[in-house]
C-alpha cells in the first residue's frame, strides 16, 4: 500500500497528528509522500505532478477541515482514489474519523475495514468567447456570482436545452447533494441526501419573489448563458476557488454547462455515519440551530 498525507499546515493540530502519522507508516514500513493544501493552484507544477500520479497511491488522508477536504478531492479528481479525511475543523461534513481514530482508521484501512460513501460530483465545462472550453470537477458547488461588484448580473437558465427563466440578482449557483449543506443551503436551496444523484440550482439573492431552487435528475444538463451587457462582472467560483475572474481581454465565458459526473468521489469512513444525525446535531439541535 502506498498512501498520501494531505495536510492543512495552518492548523497546529495537523502537525502533530501528521508526525505521528509518519512514525506509524515507517514502522509498518508502508510507503507514503507529503502533500499541504497551501500548494492548491492547478498551474502549480507539483499540484499537476501529483494529480497526474494520483493512481500510484491506494488511499489519501486528508488532515484539516472540509475545505481541506475539498482540496484533496481536487487533487483525487476522477481517479476513484478513496479519501479518509480526519476532521480538525467544525462541520466535519465529508470526514470520516476524527483525531482520536488516528491510527485506528489507518490500520482499519490496512486491514480492509472501512465503508465507502461515494459522492457525486458535477462536471462543470466553461466555453469562452474564442471558442475554448475548460473542464473541472466540484464536490460541492459552481458559483456564477457578481464578485464584488455592486450591481445585479442577469443570467439565462435552461436544462436540457429548455429555457427556464433569465435569473436576475447575485448569481447562480449549481450543488450536488454533498453541497447543498453549504453555499446553497445559505442561499435558500433545499437539503438533500447524499444518495440523490441530480443536482440542485439555487439562485443567488433574486431580485424577484418567483425564484425558486430546482431539483434535477442524474440525467439532466444545467445550462447557464451569462447576459452580454454584464459577462465581465462575473465571477466564477468552484468549491469556493476562484475559478475565472474578469480579465482585461475580451475572452469571457459564453455559456457554462453543468452535468453529473460519470466517476464519483470516494470518502473512506471510520465507524458508523448517519447523514440525517448528522444534520440534526448540526443545524436543528447544534451550534448552527
Amino acid at each position: 500500500m502506498k498512501v498520501l498525507l494531505f495536510s492543512n499546515t495552518t492548523k497546529d493540530p495537523t502537525a502533530q497528528a501528521l508526525q505521528a502519522m509518519s512514525e506509524w507508516l515507517e514502522a509498518k514500513g508502508i510507503s507514503y509522500d507529503l502533500f499541504s493544501s497551501g500548494i492548491f493552484e492547478e498551474q502549480d507544477s507539483r499540484f499537476s505532478e501529483f494529480s497526474a500520479a494520483i493512481t500510484n497511491y491506494d488511499l489519501v488522508c486528508s488532515f484539516g477541515g472540509d475545505g481541506t477536504t475539498l482540496r484533496a478531492a481536487h487533487l483525487v479528481g476522477r481517479a476513484g482514489i478513496p479519501l479518509l479525511s480526519y476532521n480538525f475543523g467544525r462541520l466535519g461534513f465529508l470526514s470520516g474519523a476524527t483525531v482520536d481514530d488516528l491510527i485506528p482508521a489507518l490500520q482499519a484501512a490496512l486491514n480492509g475495514q472501512l465503508s465507502f460513501d461515494a459522492r457525486s460530483l458535477l462536471d462543470v465545462a466553461v466555453t469562452y468567447e474564442d471558442g475554448h472550453t475548460d473542464h473541472q470537477i466540484a464536490v460541492n458547488e459552481l458559483a456564477v456570482s457578481r464578485g464584488h461588484f455592486g450591481r445585479i448580473v442577469e443570467l439565462d437558465l435552461a436544462i436540457n436545452g429548455t429555457y427556464i427563466t433569465s435569473v436576475k440578482g447575485d448569481g447562480i449557483l449549481v450543488a450536488t447533494p454533498t453541497g447543498s449543506t453549504g453555499y446553497a443551503l445559505s442561499a435558500g436551496g433545499p437539503i438533500i441526501s447524499p444518495a440523490h444523484e441530480g443536482l440542485c440550482v439555487v439562485p443567488i439573492s433574486p431580485h424577484s419573489l418567483t425564484s425558486r431552487a430546482i431539483v434535477t435528475t442524474r440525467n439532466d444538463v444545467v445550462g447557464i448563458v451569462p447576459n452580454q451587457q454584464n459577462r465581465q462582472q462575473l465571477v466564477l467560483f468552484i468549491d469556493g476557488e476562484v475559478f475565472w475572474i474578469p480579465s482585461t481581454t475580451s475572452n469571457e465565458p459564453r455559456n457554462i454547462e453543468v452535468s453529473v459526473c460519470p466517476e464519483k468521489l470516494l470518502l473512506a469512513r471510520f465507524g458508523p455515519y448517519d447523514f440525517y444525525d448528522h444534520i440534526s446535531r448540526t443545524f436543528f439541535r447544534g451550534t448552527h440551530a
